[in-house]
């Protein structure tokens, strides 16, 4: 997705830091020896930059997303046939997936037939009585229960309030948005039946959203949606390749809802507002994110069985704000490959039997600020992060790990910067910060928690200047820019500033 043009990218950071400052010594040309040269940053130029980056970052990944209103006047329904391979047949593309076609004749025993709901919105009871066909939909339980796929026209709305929608899984029933779909203070829960599914293994009742759809949760319920395949996993957004690049996004609205036992909630291609929800005992992810922008807050995440929390990748603008994340397989948030804005503030993180937060090929020019979370009790390092080329982590709480409390390795140098400041580090089983391959790394007023006579606090490329380090950090309060530079480049002494004025 398109970037705004006064984004503080981190390449104009790192240019601030190296030519604002007189007689800071220039990172060295790849292949030479290298060695750490230390330069004691004065903090009003630190936090100049960090308050930059913050407001910067701020910009860029905020946005609005309102309720969308639904289409005006009544809504005709139809029944019409499902095509595989045919002019138009791109909304049934899960359809193709998993032989669900075969699951929909199974039933139907005719040519397999899809609900179409276009010109207008309709409520599920309305929907009941036009169709007049228990065949397709009929009272069960506390409310309606469909047997046949459903799609709703770009010009079309299905409205629940207050009611449930059960979709039989043995009839490869599925929810198709192409156009608005609201559950408001409403169930949406599979049924399994007692007939084993003509499939080639086994799968559930899912929703997809395609680009230019709009879909809005509030007070909603969603159970046992969705399996791993594509375009299936749950709740899914997607951009077809029959759809023009230019559709405008798939948006996505979700408050105060709960999700259970869904392989994912998957966005692509997408604008989406997570908030005050939760999701429980997920199959794949929590969240899954690619090529969208995206806003989670006050969200619950408990138990992931295969993978992480919460994904993003591609071109994808973030902002995680105030998430609780527990027990996930891998990591509790997962960044790979991804190029955009990126903000985690004040989320607690815990209990994930990979890393709390994993970083993977960032090699963008965009901002990732970590801010303000309680990153803990993982099995792998708190926050791991390889081939990134920049990041700044400002008062966190870190540690409670066998592994690192922070640990950065660039297969080949990048240009950073690294910014750690007022974070409080230790409690792990390694050193608390290891950093390799980043040629600008600035070190603030954090607290080490740390065993100094059993164990280094800083290793990699900060283990040969570990003790002059920590004493102008830790021990005089300075903020120090640790840059690689050629071997043998003379280095005056590392004056604090701070103690200077004392």
């Amino acid at each position: 997705m398109a970037q705004p043009a006064r984004i503080f990218r981190f390449t104009r950071l790192a240019g601030l830091l190296l030519a604002g400052l007189a007689g800071v010594a220039h990172a060295a040309p790849q292949g030479l020896p290298m060695q750490q040269a230390l330069r004691v940053v004065s903090p009003n130029d630190y936090q100049a930059q960090v308050q930059q980056v913050q407001a910067s970052t701020r910009e860029a990944v905020s946005f609005t997303l309102q309720e969308r209103p639904r289409p005006g006047g009544r809504a005709t329904v139809s029944l019409q046939p499902m095509f595989s391979a045919q002019g138009g047949s791109w909304p049934f593309e899960p359809f193709v997936n998993n032989g669900l076609f075969r699951a929909v004749a199974g039933y139907q025993a005719h040519h397999p037939q899809a609900v179409l709901i276009q010109g207008g919105s309709i409520t599920l009871a309305q929907l009941a009585d036009t169709l007049n066909n228990p065949q397709v939909l009929k009272r069960y339980k506390d409310g309606y229960l469909l047997s046949y796929p459903l799609m709703i026209a770009a010009d079309g709305g299905l409205v629940l309030e207050g009611t449930s929608l059960y979709l039989y899984s043995y009839s490869g029933t599925a929810l198709i948005n192409q156009g608005w779909l609201g559950l408001n203070q409403s169930r949406l829960e599979s049924v399994a039946g007692d007939k084993a599914g003509n499939t080639e293994r086994a799968w559930r009742p899912f929703v997809v959203a395609w680009a230019g759809s709009h879909t809005q949760l509030i007070g909603a319920t969603l159970n046992r949606l969705g399996y791993n395949a594509n375009l299936s996993r749950g709740l899914t957004t997607a951009l077809s390749s029959q759809q023009s690049p230019a559709t405008r996004p798939a948006s996505v609205l979700i408050r105060d809802s709960q999700f259970s036992e869904l392989s994912a909630v998957e966005l692509q291609h997408s604008r989406g507002v997570i908030e005050g929800s939760r999701f429980e005992s997920a199959q794949q992810y929590g969240v899954d994110v690619r090529d969208s922008q995206m806003r989670m807050a006050h969200n619950q995440i408990r138990g992931v069985d295969n993978n992480s929390g919460i994904r993003l990748r591609g071109q994808t603008r973030a902002w995680l704000d105030d998430n609780l994340i527990l027990g996930t397989h891998k990591a509790a948030i997962e960044v790979s490959d991804q190029q955009g804005a990126l903000l985690l503030s004040g989320n607690r993180i815990g209990a994930s039997r990979g890393n709390g937060v994993l970083l993977r090929n960032l090699k963008g020019e965009m901002p990732v600020l970590i801010e303000g979370n309680f990153i803990g009790n993982s099995q792998g390092s708190a926050v791991d992060a390889s081939d990134v080329a920049g990041a700044v982590m400002l008062e966190n709480h870190i540690g409670n790990t066998p592994e690192y409390a922070i640990s950065l390795r660039n297969t080949q140098p990048l240009a950073g910067p690294l910014i750690l400041g007022g974070n409080t580090l230790g409690r792990v089983g390694k050193a608390v910060v290891r950093v390799e391959g980043m040629d600008q790394v600035l070190l603030g007023s954090n607290r080490f928690e740390g065993k100094p006579l059993l164990q280094n606090l800083l290793i990699g490329d900060l283990l040969p200047v570990q003790g002059p380090l920590l004493d102008a950090t830790v021990r005089q309060g300075c903020v120090v820019q640790v840059s690689r530079v050629a071997a043998g480049t003379p280095q005056p002494g590392l004056t604090c500033v701070q103690s200077a004025s004392r």
